[in-house]
């Protein structure tokens, strides 16, 4: 069992009831200086396991209570337009999420021609709200996925001085930016990401080269008006942004003085 509280303070550009422009979001943003710090107060009552040196199962229960959360939304005095945000008045607000939890790692050594592998894996599952003054918003936070899914394998031997890492991330589809009366919320919706790592030992193990490739499967990130209500993209929806990020490749060296 565990509980811990956190401050999460506004940055001084979020505090400012100046407009500044984003080059990443390709929009403006204005400051709120009424904005007021966030409190998170987290409670955990996990299990672990250890059945043998290097693996590990694990179950949890979580709770966070978030008092006046910061998030960002379109602005509400820009006349319906999309490319204008704020941060809204967050006194008297809150939010919660709680959910679930479970992680494995497990060593494949009972199978000899596997004794290099290993996988794990976690998997959690969010309820969320947010509450304005007397208003409970049938939402999440902005940012805050249903689920959140990661999967991986990795190899190393000893022997031949190679190593490797499979990775899988997904998460459940989530809020961008918050929606006002005007125009509904921007949903990011889940999408695949896998990312691959070769290693090899080098100089007698005393350098190794490293190979990353990040997102290999290059999947498009869709982010959308959630038309119909229906939880998920579809041809109904509004597309409000589709790119491909690409994927990345990079070489490192290390090498050991000593």
């Amino acid at each position: 069992i565990a509980a811990s509280q956190t401050v999460i303070r506004p940055e001084f550009r979020e505090l400012t009831g100046m407009a500044f422009y984003d080059f990443e979001l390709g929009a403006t943003i204005v400051g709120n200086p009424n904005l007021a710090r966030t409190k998170v107060t987290h409670l955990d009552l996990r299990y672990e396991i250890y059945p043998a040196s290097g693996e590990l199962v694990t179950a949890a229960l979580f709770y966070k209570h978030f008092d006046n959360p910061i998030e960002m939304a379109f602005n509400q005095s820009g006349a319906g337009s999309s490319n204008t945000f704020n941060y809204p008045d967050n006194q008297s607000s809150y939010a919660e999420t709680y959910g679930a939890e479970i992680e494995v790692r497990k060593k494949l050594s009972f199978i000899p021609s596997l004794k290099n592998l290993v996988l794990h894996g976690n998997f959690s599952y969010i309820f969320g709200s947010v509450h304005y003054l007397t208003d409970a918003l049938d939402r999440p936070m902005q940012g805050q996925s249903p689920y959140l899914l990661n999967l991986g394998i990795d190899y190393e031997s000893k022997s031949n001085g190679w190593s490797g890492s499979l990775l899988f991330n997904q998460f459940g589809r989530r809020i961008l930016y918050v929606g006002n009366d005007a125009v509904p919320a921007v949903w990011e919706a889940p999408r695949p990401l896998v990312d691959l790592q070769l290693g090899k030992e080098v100089i007698g193990g005393k350098g190794k080269v490293t190979i990353n490739v990040t997102d290999l499967l290059n999947s498009p990130a869709r982010f959308y008006h959630d038309l119909n209500g229906d939880k998920s993209y579809t041809s109904r929806d509004a597309l409000v942004i589709q790119r491909n990020n690409g994927t990345g490749i990079s070489v490192s060296f290390l090498y050991k003085i000593k």
